[in-house]
Order: C-alpha cells, then structure tokens, then sequence
C-alpha cells in the first residue's frame, strides 16, 4: 500500500469529526467526545526532556513602593520615594540592555554615571551583536534596601527579577542643591 493511502485513510479506533459545521458556523468541538477507553481528563502537559519548564511571570507590581530595609533616622533629609528608587534601578538596567536611552535617565544621573551607562551599553550590544542574541529582558524590581552613610548620602540596592536569572543595581544618591542625584550606579 502507498504511504499516502495509509496517511488518508481514516484509524478505525478515533472517532471522525462531523463534517457539517455547527449552527454558529463555528467548526465542531473536538473536545466534546472522550476517545474511547479514556479514563477522565487528559493530565497536564509536561515539558519536553532537557528543556525547563515555562513559569508565570510575577506580578510587577507585588514589590513597588517598598522598603525592606532603611537605616535612616527622623533628622536625616527625606529620602526620594522608593518607587523612585526602584524605577531608576529598572531603567538604568533597559538602558545597559537596549531597550531604553540613557538620556531618558538625564535628570536623576549625573554626567559620569551618564557616560558608564553609556559604555556598558556599548560592550552589551557589541556583546549581544557577536553572540546573535536578540532577546529582550523583561525584569521586575524587587524590593529597595537602603543605607545612610550620612545625612545627605543614600546607598540603595535594588534586585531586578528577571528569567533567566536575577540581576542586582547598586546606587548612591548624594543630596546637592534641594534634590537626590545618582553619582554612582551599578548594573551587576
């Protein structure tokens, strides 16, 4: 028998889906009728041998707007809100990658943070250029810690959950003429 006869002809132990479609126009629900000798609904589908199995992405938002640590006192001036904080960190992290400019980030860095952003920027798509590697990162930031070397100084980290893995921002912000300015940051 020819391989194409064999492919055509229908398997005695399947059911055969109607042909006329249904009164909606809808095509029929295959779904309806149990294969024979099937015992309850099928079970959840695994991943293919060798390959990691696909998570839910978090929610974004379960870690915005909070502090898990702050060494301030109530002299100290008031830190940026964490939010803030937590953005600059998210963004600092899509500029490095691609997705964003480091311009947009223009008022909350200073000109030298400007030009590290903008050189790990460089050595990442030359990096991602040579390696062909055209994904895009999505990540979520996790809580802010914050430390107080002085009054006028705030050292913050900020952890960005991101598949495949975690990446971590370390900032200084330095308080000068009425506003917070980031004079180091980090992308690890």
């Amino acid at each position: 028998m020819p391989a194409s006869a064999a492919l055509s002809r229908p398997r005695p132990d399947r059911p055969q889906p109607s042909a006329q479609p249904s009164r909606s126009g809808m095509p029929p629900d295959r779904t309806a009728t149990p294969l024979p000798g099937a015992a309850g609904p099928r079970p959840a589908r695994t991943a293919p041998a060798g390959l990691a199995a696909l998570r839910a992405v978090p929610d974004p938002a379960r870690f915005l707007d909070r502090t898990a640590f702050d060494t301030g006192t109530a002299s100290d001036i008031p830190p940026p809100p964490t939010i803030t904080i937590q953005k600059l960190a998210l963004y600092a992290f899509e500029a490095v990658e691609g997705t964003r400019t480091v311009a947009q980030l223009g008022q909350w860095i200073t000109s030298d943070v400007a030009a590290a952003l903008a050189e790990r920027r460089a050595a990442r798509t030359e990096r991602r250029t040579l390696y062909r590697d055209a994904r895009r990162i999505v990540a979520c930031p996790g809580p802010a810690h914050l430390d107080r070397p002085s009054s006028s100084v705030i050292e913050a980290t900020v952890v960005l959950y991101a598949e495949p893995r975690s990446r971590s921002v370390a900032l200084r912000f330095e308080h000068d003429g009425g506003r917070w300015r980031a004079t180091e940051l980090t992308v690890l």
